[in-house]
C-alpha cells in the first residue's frame, strides 16, 4: 500500500524549490519526487527534524 504524501511535506518541497528559484543564475527543475525509505533508526531521524524545525 502506498502512503499519500501528506500537505505539510509538500508545502515543505515548494518552500525549498522557491528559495532555489530565488537565487540569480539557477534554474531548478522538478521532473519527479518519490518518498525513500528510512533507514536511519527514529531518534535520529526525529533529532533531524526538530533541528529543522527550529530554523523554519
Amino acid at each position: 500500500m502506498k502512503e499519500a504524501i501528506n500537505d505539510e511535506i509538500i508545502s515543505v518541497i515548494m518552500a525549498a524549490i522557491s528559495m532555489m528559484e530565488s537565487r540569480p543564475g539557477y534554474k531548478l527543475v522538478v521532473k519527479s519526487f518519490r518518498r525513500i525509505p528510512q533507514t536511519a533508526p527514529v531518534w535520529s531521524a526525529t533529532g533531524r527534524y526538530e533541528r529543522l524545525k527550529s530554523k523554519i
